[in-house]
């Protein structure tokens, strides 16, 4: 039996070289709504605010693309502050019963080394009882929720996985296999014995071997080590004024099982839990990487039809009380899976999104709880699915809007500067250096594209807003009422959402034709002029200040852009902002 485990590990590790992490994708091309996402962003904030947690690291998976990943707060705030990021490697606490021992058991039914109708006592003679495996899967066993570690402490000394298997096999039962729901860590430890007894390895080994290595699950173990030790978020302060940082937070875990136990002490990544999470989307396949066959993985979703009350599966939680981290919308065939550290994992295959939130709520104390954020945030994903947006843009509009979410966010003294290239190619914060400026310009953007960002700058209120746009409208054969109407909409949401903030209107800059570079605005010189001329009686009949830019740009007595400020026809060079910038110094400054 040792022997066949090894040789299947063999054949996954030639399967490890070509393992990838998830591809990051931007929300709106796979059908979620970010604007939607910011609840979620708003959720997390608002527990660090409220000192519920010292930061997190939510990922979004859809499919097999990852649609949303962010960090926010610390990872660590004693004894020193250290900013949380993507690569933090938590604690996961219980959810190992679910991405380690459970799927370990269903691996060895798979390959007929065990049943789950097995009485546990086939494995070990010890438990003198009917319990099964499938009662330790789904806590209907009747064991204790816990077990006594200073007492087991004192008897057998520690650690002492011998000495706290035989405690679990002789304690008091709290009632019969299936008769009731207790959700219990002994279950799990028990499970963690038995496949060990099977398939010779440690559970470390075993799981190491034949899952997170297939998977390419790089940050993923027991007792982390090296560079995955170094990312790890600490946990609880101690009475020495120690906290734990790689040592797993459970005392059964940490103090009688050594470190390695069924209940916990795997420590893993958001990047990694994405690729589990998309092979148990994907009926247990990663990208030709199989960790478990379609049939098991939707037997571990499905609770057994005997204790189908009690709403836990084979190692995962549908609808007990301990589910609430499935939120409120997500579809009625959802698992997932928590741990005590205030990490947790929900996936939907219904709707083939998976949403994982890890915390370090225990750190620097264990004081707090993460219950409700679970589902605030579970229910802010899930009403972002399948919210294709009402206009779709380019690639590098979504890059840019992502690269500004994960800016530090705009505040009430900054000056913003937003527009398409010709803001995005300036260097604002340059030439303004004793300002506070944002760029918020993205290349190839237009009028509506500027409207559907503004919820990432108007909430703060920004001190100012220079807004300038119009060509690529031009170039798409807008007329310039059209445009204008345009632009209007998204001056007067401007002044509606934010009627602090100054708003400076710019007017377009001239094109020349004669370098052939963009054909979409050939025959189209003498649209600005008019462009600008109505834009400039928009901006009087509103009572905002207008910039006309064009006079500065075009040569004398002609629509035509200097050559000597442009670098294609459209974008300006160094001399060209210089212009610029000094037409509006005064502007930025007062």
């Amino acid at each position: 039996m040792k022997q066949t485990i090894i040789s299947l590990g063999l054949l996954f590790s030639v399967q490890v070289a070509v393992a990838q992490p998830l591809e990051r994708v931007i929300p709106e091309l796979v059908g979620i709504d970010s604007r939607r996402l910011q609840y979620a962003d708003e959720a997390i904030l608002q527990a660090i605010a409220d000192k519920e947690i010292p930061g997190a690291v939510l990922a979004v998976v859809h499919k097999d693309k990852m649609a949303y990943l962010k960090a926010y707060g610390n990872k660590q705030v004693y004894p020193k502050t250290v900013a949380m990021d993507v690569n933090t490697v938590f604690d996961m606490a219980s959810v190992s019963k679910s991405m380690s021992t459970a799927i370990a058991v269903m691996q060895l039914v798979e390959r007929g080394k065990i049943r789950l109708r097995d009485r546990v006592s086939l494995y070990i003679p010890a438990f003198a009882d009917n319990i099964r495996i499938v009662d330790l899967l789904t806590h209907t066993s009747g064991l204790p929720p816990y077990a006594p570690v200073d007492s087991l402490q004192k008897v057998y000394g520690a650690p002492n996985r011998d000495g706290l298997i035989g405690y679990i096999a002789t304690c008091r039962r709290d009632f019969q296999p299936t008769t009731g729901f207790q959700y219990s860590c002994l279950n799990f430890i028990t499970l963690q014995r038995i496949v060990e007894i099977v398939s010779g390895q440690s559970l470390r080994d075993y799981v190491k071997a034949n899952l997170f290595d297939v998977l390419g699950m790089t940050h993923t173990d027991y007792q982390p080590a090296g560079e995955t030790l170094k990312r790890v978020a600490p946990t609880e302060k101690q009475k020495d004024g120690s906290v734990l940082h790689g040592v797993v937070h459970d005392p059964l875990a940490r103090i009688m099982n050594g470190g390695i136990s069924g209940n916990a002490g795997v420590f893993s990544d958001a990047n990694d839990l994405a690729i589990l999470s998309a092979a148990l989307l994907n009926n247990g396949e990663y990208r030709g990487n199989r960790i478990l066959s379609p049939l098991s993985v939707a037997a571990m979703r499905t609770v057994p039809r005997e204790v189908s009350a009690f709403g836990r599966a084979l190692g995962w939680d549908v609808f007990s009380d301990y589910a609430s981290n499935s939120g409120d919308l997500l579809g009625k065939n959802t698992y997932g899976h928590t741990g005590y550290t205030g990490t947790s994992i929900v996936i939907d295959p219904d709707h083939e999104v998976a949403v994982i939130l890890l915390t370090n709520r225990v750190h620097p104390e264990d004081v707090s709880s993460v219950v409700r954020l679970r589902s605030l945030v579970a229910n802010a994903v899930a009403a972002s699915l399948e919210c294709p947006p009402a206009r779709l843009y380019f690639p590098h509009y979504y890059k840019r809007v992502e690269q500004f979410r994960n800016e530090p966010p705009i505040t009430s003294n900054d000056i913003v500067f937003l527009g398409n290239s010709l803001t995005e190619g300036g260097k604002w914060d340059k030439h303004f250096p004793k300002e506070n400026i944002v760029n918020r310009g993205i290349s190839g953007d237009e009028a509506m594209g500027i409207y559907d960002r503004l919820y990432q700058i108007l909430p703060a209120k920004p001190k100012k807003i220079f807004l300038q746009t119009g060509a690529n409208d031009v170039s798409h054969n807008l007329s310039v009422d059209s445009i204008v109407g345009l632009i209007t909409c998204v001056v007067d949401k401007i002044r509606q959402e934010s009627p602090e903030t100054k708003l400076i209107l710019q007017g377009s800059l001239p094109i020349n034709e004669s370098f052939g570079r963009y054909k979409a605005l050939t025959g189209k010189t003498e649209t600005f002029p008019l462009l600008n001329a109505r834009l400039k009686a928009m901006a009087e009949s509103r009572g905002i200040e207008f910039v006309n830019l064009f006079p500065l740009f075009a040569d004398p007595n002609t629509y035509v852009l200097n050559r000597e400020l442009t670098t294609d026809g459209l974008h300006l060079n160094s001399k060209g902002y210089d212009i610029w910038v000094k037409q509006i110094t005064t502007l930025v400054k007062d």
